[in-house]
């Protein structure tokens, strides 16, 4: 009997390490499927927050609001920030193409296609709409989510 005894208490001991075992993956599977959800969450605010804040700021850093335009590319909107260097006109063109804020800088008058673009980072879509010297920008994540901000323009001074 004593022999039994000894063989319950092993098999005991062993289902218990067994449950403990099965739990304790359980557990850091469940933490690692919730760590890769709130990192997807705080990688998409963050390309919003960022992808705004850039356009933003490239809005602002234009002399005023008729230096601005809104035009298309490959069926998207686009942003048009003109400058001039040394003389020359250049256009710096912000819009999407394959997932991704683009950006292009070429000669005025050149026309553009999304193979012109440098990749910022990934977006889904964006949508611009001028109002007078209010600037609409609305942007998209590659998840779905929507993001909407509006930059006031002021007129350039001295004009």
């Amino acid at each position: 009997m004593d022999r039994k005894q000894h063989t319950i208490d092993i098999v005991f001991a062993l289902s218990l390490f067994c449950v403990f075992a099965v739990l304790s993956l359980f557990v850091v599977v469940l933490g690692a499927n919730v760590y890769k959800s709130i990192s997807t969450e705080m990688a998409a605010g963050y390309h919003m927050r960022s992808s705004l804040v850039y356009l933003t700021e490239k809005v602002r850093q234009t002399g005023g609001a008729d230096e601005f335009s809104i035009t298309g590319v490959d069926g998207g909107d686009a942003l048009v920030l003109p400058s001039s260097v040394n003389g020359t006109d250049y256009e710096t063109w912000i819009f999407v193409s394959g997932g991704k804020l683009m950006e292009a800088t070429v000669e005025a008058g050149t026309e553009v296609s999304a193979a012109y673009g440098q990749p910022i980072m990934e977006l889904a879509a964006l949508r611009l709409t001028k109002d007078g010297n209010l600037l609409r920008i609305g942007v998209t994540d590659t998840l779905g989510n929507e993001f909407e901000s509006a930059v006031y323009q002021r007129a350039a001074a001295g004009r």
